[in-house]
Order: C-alpha cells, then structure tokens, then sequence
C-alpha cells in the first residue's frame, strides 16, 4: 500500500500562539497552494483520511475528494498551552518540558511517545488494508512520528528534520508478514525535487 502526506499550508499566527489542537486559520494564500499541492499528487487514491483541524479539513474542502475525519491524526495536544502565546507560558514550565518533550507532556497535554501511540496504533491496526493507495492530510508533529518509524530513527532526533509546508512524503506500508512501514521519497512541490535520503 502507498501512503501519501501532506501537511496543510501556513497558518496566521501573527501573535506566535502555540497551537496543536486550537483552531488557528490559515494564510489567505491556502487555496493557491492547495492547487499546487493536488497537482502533484495522484487523482487515484481509494481513500483520503485528514485530522478533523480546520486547517486540514479546509485544504480537502477545496477538493473533489471524499475524505473522513481521524482524530488520531491530529496534531500533539499542548494542554493548557493552547491558544497562548509562548512568552506567556511559565517558563519553568516550558523548561521542564522542553528538556525531555519526548517523555513529558505541556500542563494536561501529550508527550511525543502519547502522539506515537496514537498514529501508529492507527496505521498499524485501524487502516482498511484492502487498499493501494491512501492519503494523510496532518500536521508536522504527526509526520515526524511516521518518519521515526519509517526510518527507526529515535523521536528526539526526528526533529532535525525540517518539516515544510509544501512537501509530499510517500511512503510504502507492507503486512505480508509484520506490519512495516517504509519511507520512499519526498517531493517538494515548489522546486519538483526528489528527495530520498532525509536523515
């Protein structure tokens, strides 16, 4: 099975907000690069599966596409975080957090290794397998996850790898025997490369 991702297009965030499951909108020029997108993706997917975030939903809207809303998809939680602008957040707080964001979580919120359960556990057990060719569309945070275990890369590294707005990620998942999940490639859609080693 080939699985596509994408993540959706800038948002407005003039006011630096911290946001992962706060509803934040997106830049006026989200249709613009919602076309640029699609045009480089296949028109053949049997199914399109998208984080129920407007800044998700909104890309798919403009779309043709049937999709259904996952909210395993959705970005990390940040708990009391959300919807504040970072220098508000304590910052001991942020501190404490920020040296091991892996294993601890935001005030009330998830831990990485929370995020990867969670998407994992969902293209592992809960994708129709009857199925060649599926689409992501999420959030930066989710496609980390999919790469650390594309590439058996350990989460606090994962972050080393810029994730762009404009990018295609493809991936090949295989259940002949044990479930594995194999990273192919990356497109980025404003300069057409190909890109196949990220790590």
């Amino acid at each position: 099975m080939e699985l596509f991702v994408i993540r959706h297009t800038e948002v407005n965030n003039p006011d630096n907000l911290c946001y992962g499951k706060y509803e934040i909108p997106l830049k006026n020029n989200y249709k613009t690069k919602t076309k640029r997108i699609f045009k480089k993706l296949p028109n053949d997917f049997d199914k399109v599966y998208s984080s129920p975030s407007k800044r998700c939903t909104d890309l798919l809207k403009l779309t043709a596409k049937e999709f259904t809303e996952i909210k395993e998809l959705h970005e990390l939680d940040f708990g009391d975080w959300e919807g504040k602008r970072w220098d508000e957040i304590n910052q001991t707080d942020l501190n404490f957090w920020m040296n091991d964001y892996v294993n601890k979580s935001p005030k009330n919120g998830e831990k990485m290794t929370d995020l990867y359960d969670r998407v994992i556990e969902f293209t592992e057990n809960k994708l129709n397998f009857n199925l060649s060719k599926i689409l992501f569309v999420t959030h930066s945070g989710v496609i980390r996850v999919l790469l650390s275990k594309a590439l058996n890369i350990n989460l606090n590294k994962v972050f080393n790898i810029p994730i762009k707005h404009d990018e295609i990620y493809r991936f090949n998942i295989n259940i002949n025997k044990k479930f594995q999940l194999l990273f192919l490639d990356m497109l980025n859609v404003e300069s057409n490369k190909i890109t196949k080693n990220l790590f």
